[in-house]
Parts: structure tokens; sequence; C-alpha cells
């Protein structure tokens, strides 16, 4: 864990766990086609929650992806090892390759414009929006969020010990 090939949080093995766990159905799609997926994943993961991790990475910049991290306490205040992969991030990243295998693209290349604010025409007046942003077009997976919302700490709020 934590090393400097890493491409993947989850291997086709872990995903087809979590896949039968939750009943989703893979037999049309390969075993690369699985871990291409997987390794899109995790890109994926690591882009849109990389600011919301704790701790630090256990190898700093030499390891390739954002787990495993040291210094880290879940939501509960338990501990989570700073040598592996938690079970969240394998969940999670087999949750969004799942989202890669049935075509939607979790990263898709966006060409950002800007578009009419407002434009009258006689007493017709239409108002548009204006540029997009790129994550207004990457998807929002809520189940990969409520998967991993038990490693980040509640509510952002530090936790006060009380000596009697």
């Amino acid at each position: 864990a934590g090393a400097a090939d890493a491409d993947s949080y989850a291997s086709v093995a872990d995903a087809k766990a979590h896949w039968d766990a939750t009943g989703f159905a893979y037999v049309d799609y390969t075993d690369t086609q699985i871990e291409q997926a997987l390794r899109r994943a995790a890109r994926w993961i690591d882009g849109r929650f990389r600011s919301r991790f704790p701790g630090e990475r256990t190898n700093g910049r030499t390891q390739a992806l954002e787990w495993p991290r040291s210094s880290v306490k879940d939501a509960d205040g338990n501990d989570v090892a700073s040598d592996a992969i938690p079970r969240e991030i394998r969940d999670a990243t087999a949750e969004a390759a799942r989202r890669e295998l049935a075509g939607i693209t979790l990263s898709p290349d966006v060409t950002l414009a800007e578009t009419i604010k407002r434009e009258r025409v006689g007493p017709l007046e239409t108002e548009y929006a204006g540029a997009s942003s790129v994550d207004a077009n990457r998807p929002t997976i809520t189940v990969v969020e409520d998967i991993l919302s038990a490693l980040f700490p509640a509510g952002g709020a530090t936790k006060f010990v009380m000596r009697a």
C-alpha cells in the first residue's frame, strides 16, 4: 500500500465481492474492462475528494494515490490504519467503477464557453446561464459520498473532551 506505481484502490476481486453484495451484475464485463474502470474510478475519487481526506499521505509525494494516509480518525473517532486502504475507499472505488462501466464518464472532457447572459428582442427577454464550470459537468454519485462520509470528520467540528 502506498506504492509509487499504484493505480487503483480496489482489485477486480474486491469490486466483484462488493458488487455481489449489492446486486450489480457484472458478467457482461471482462476483468480487463473492470480493471480499467477501477483505475479511472481511483483517479476520480482522488481528484474529487482529495481536499476532504483527513490526515496526510503515509509515504508523502512518493505514493501515487491519496491512500493510505496517516493521522486519520474516522467519523466516530476511531484510528484508521496508516498502512492499508480502508474498506470505504475500496467500496467507493467499486461504486464509481460501476458507473464508468455503465457509460457514465466520471471525468468528461469539457469545453467551457461563455454564453449570452441576457438577450432582448422586442418585448421578449431571455436569460441564459453564464460559463459552465468543470465541476458542473462531473457527476455527483451520492452512494460514493455516503460511503466515504465514514472517513470524514462529522461536520468538520472539533470534539472537546471534558474532564470531571
